[in-house]
């Protein structure tokens, strides 16, 4: 086919693209004000002064150009020549910045990292108004204006008629002026930029200004006394921002600032991720005090499993789990580079606390960022919960994350530490390029709930002091009580010895009750847990079962089976039916009406039903052993020795899944001379630092745990008359994880 005709044209834009650029590109009015300021930092201005004149004409018409309402942003910057004006201003998408990067001349002379690079900055002004003059002075240069009107080239706009007032027109056809004035019109120093935007697109309101301001005091880091232990580059207090409401200076008058929260938390987090994932981090708690320094990799699963640590987002974004074998297996590694952060987190536990300034403060500030000393938009903003920790307590465990609403704090990245980052085109977030932005948000929060873990030791060792300093007080009323009765037998007032009994007796009556009513919640707890489990296999069975029937149900209809698969079908069956009855059959002694029976129950045969009850997490998968020289038999509840061996046995599997070895184990000793019996594993073990609090309730560092099993576990071994301690002693150890060993009484009760 011959080629009749050929030319070829460029792009020819028309005008109303920097209406459109301006007014979606950038998302609201705050960001636009911002992204003006961001160039005069990149200016190196000391000072900005951004003002807002006759606000409340907006809507009036006839007015002088000095009466219609307008913006103004001034600074003291480097300025621009007359070349800078039509060789880079006047040019969008200008590359002039990002060569400067390419170059490593990206640093201004008072040492500031450059932010822009798009040469795109410049449309925020489109977003405040349309029509703009622009002031600009070089040091040793005339002053510049540039006029851009863009009012009579916007179509959209309709006279009263409903009649496009103009015609379409492309952009090359915008007359931008310029003029070169000899005295400044404006700039009255040496150097130094004033822009005036007039025909405001929108109105500002008085919760405008005091989000504009709250804007302002964040674009630079707030003084993190932190920095320097981070050796994070020093944040000069060099760039100043006022606010300005016609000639009056607007401040907030929040009193609550980010020193306040500094300097109060009550837990501190600071630390490091590196390239290759690993978290080093310094902790603080003041109430308990307590600090220390770790060093963990967070994608190596043992050593995170070996220091009891769990993390659901590294597990989620860098791993996949292998059906067949259950494994873990990385898929992933992070490429968005090393960054540096400090978290600061509350108890607000306390009612009165949690309605104090600081509790509010911290619910409108989360976790900023901040790229060179610049802040990226709009991590931190309220309501901008971007690390989706109240979503991932919601769907996930919610002990597992902190609460957004207990934390803020400030994650550092850098151009050059963190190249694949970068701001997305509307200055709203990070581009996620190659899953980048996902590998530094799985990352800083798999941080958040490494810190969660070290708040909820904390806040259970203050538990416990509580707990203590309660039982004291009951042990006083006891002895007050005493002392109380035994006055009484001096008294010879009938009357008064009558009713003194009778208050002594209700109290001791309500407190077994209450003691009676407790038992009765640890016991319909553990059996929550066990029918949770069985119900769990069951259901999973059943549907297999069912699906295998139906397939059946389909050669039946056709006549297309043999005898042997019919055989086959129905041995299965019945194997899964027999799996199911032997689970209902370890449940049934836990209900409370078989809990009446007391009986001689052998621990042996209850080690061996409950390894049978877990046979399907423990098959080819866990070692177990029994070790014993003779039998002991306890006479008690059956039920109740079966819950203590379900708990302890589900504890083990839970943190030998979690390490990486090859091989895991699980062992039970029965001493018959000193009625004992150890329960050991080889995982991680129990840190030195939580061994107080593991008997606690609600205590629990498993990612899903409710912190019940091993609090049960004590409590009934409590009401059979025996004990369970931790093993310390490495020689009395059967295995190098967790050691317990039970102390059954020689008189049980």
């Amino acid at each position: 086919m011959a080629i009749i005709k050929k030319d070829s044209q460029p792009f020819e834009p028309y005008a109303r693209l920097m209406n459109i650029i301006g007014d979606q590109l950038i998302t609201n009015k705050i960001v636009g004000v911002i992204e003006v300021v961001k160039n005069c930092y990149d200016a190196d201005a000391e000072n900005v002064q951004v003002r807002f004149f006759n606000m409340g004409n907006r809507g009036t018409s006839y007015l002088t150009e000095k009466e219609q309402p307008y913006i103004e942003i001034e600074d003291d910057g480097e300025g621009m020549t007359l070349k800078t004006i039509t060789d880079i201003w006047l040019r969008p998408a200008t590359p002039n910045k990002l060569d400067k990067r390419k170059n490593k001349k990206d640093v201004t002379k008072k040492g500031r990292i450059i932010q822009g690079e798009k040469g795109i900055g410049r449309f925020a002004i489109h977003k405040l108004g349309e029509k703009i003059h622009v002031f600009t002075k070089a040091k040793g240069e005339n002053e510049v204006k540039l006029e851009m009107d863009f009012t009579e080239f916007n179509p959209e706009k309709v006279d009263l008629f409903n009649q496009p007032t103009v015609e379409y027109k492309l952009l090359n056809k915008v007359d931008n002026k310029w003029f070169v004035n000899d005295p400044p019109e404006e700039i009255k120093k040496s150097h130094g930029t004033l822009i005036r935007i007039y025909n405001l697109r929108e109105e500002w309101r008085d919760k405008d200004y005091q989000e504009l301001y709250k804007a302002v005091q964040r674009l630079i880091p707030p003084v993190d006394s932190n920095a320097k232990e981070l050796e994070v580059k020093e944040f000069k207090s060099d760039f100043n921002i006022s606010l300005y409401k016609d000639d009056s200076l607007y401040t907030s008058e929040q009193a609550t600032t980010f020193k306040d929260v500094i300097e109060q938390a009550h837990f501190t987090m600071l630390g490091s991720v590196s390239r290759k994932g690993t978290l080093s981090f310094r902790y603080k708690s003041i109430a308990p005090q307590r600090k220390l320094t770790k060093e963990v990799n967070l994608l190596d699963r043992k050593q995170m499993a070996d220091l009891n640590y769990v993390s659901k987002s590294i597990d989620k974004w860098f791993y996949k789990k292998d059906e067949e074998s259950k494994e873990f297996k990385l898929v992933r590694t992070p490429i968005c580079g090393e960054f540096k952060f400090s978290f600061y987190a509350f108890d607000f536990t306390d009612n009165l606390f949690k309605k104090s300034e600081i509790a509010s403060f911290i619910r409108d500030n989360f976790v900023f960022v901040y790229r060179d000393g610049v802040r990226v938009y709009p991590y931190g903003e309220k309501g901008e919960d971007w690390l989706n920790l109240d979503k991932l307590r919601a769907t996930i465990q919610a002990g597992q994350y902190i609460s957004s609403n207990d934390l803020t704090g400030f994650v550092y990245i850098t151009r050059d530490d963190n190249s694949i980052l970068k701001d997305a085109t509307n200055r709203q977030g990070i581009m996620d390029t190659d899953g980048a932005l996902e590998d530094f948000k799985n990352l800083v929060t798999a941080a958040s709930e490494i810190f969660n873990t070290e708040i909820k030791i904390d806040k259970n060792k203050l538990k416990i002091k509580k707990n203590a300093a309660f039982k004291d007080s009951n042990s006083l009323v006891t002895k007050s009580f005493e002392a109380l009765e035994k006055s009484l037998e001096k008294i010879d007032n009938r009357e008064v010895l009558e009713k003194a009994n009778k208050f002594l007796d209700t109290v001791t009556k309500h407190s077994s009750l209450m003691k009676e009513r407790m038992e009765t919640v640890e016991d319909l707890a553990g059996l929550g847990m066990a029918v949770e489990k069985a119900s769990h296999d069951a259901l999973m069975l059943l549907a297999k079962m069912r699906g295998n029937i139906k397939d059946f149900q389909k050669k039946a209809k056709n006549k297309d089976y043999k005898n042997e698969e019919l055989i086959k079908l129905l041995n299965e069956l019945d194997g899964n039916l027999n799996f199911v009855y032997d689970e209902m059959q370890v449940i049934q002694p836990l209900f409370k009406i078989q809990r009446k029976a007391i009986q001689d129950v052998s621990v042996y045969d209850n080690i061996e039903k409950v390894i049978k009850y877990f046979r399907r997490e423990l098959e080819n998968k866990i070692s177990v052993q029994i070790i014993k020289d003779k039998d002991i038999v306890v006479t008690t509840n059956n039920g109740l020795i079966l819950q203590v061996l379900i708990n302890l046995l589900d504890n083990a599997i839970y943190w030998v899944n979690r390490t990486e070895k090859k091989q895991t184990e699980i062992a039970f000793k029965i001493n018959s001379k000193d009625n004992t019996l150890i329960i050991a594993d080889n995982g991680a073990g129990i840190r030195e630092d939580v061994e107080p609090l593991i008997f606690n309730e609600f205590f629990s560092l498993k990612s899903d745990g409710r912190g019940l099993g091993l609090y049960i576990v004590k409590e009934i071994l409590l009401r059979i008359n025996a004990e369970i301690s931790i093993i310390h002693e490495e020689k009395k150890k059967l295995l190098p994880g967790a050691n317990f060993i039970i102390k059954f009484n020689n008189e049980p009760q």
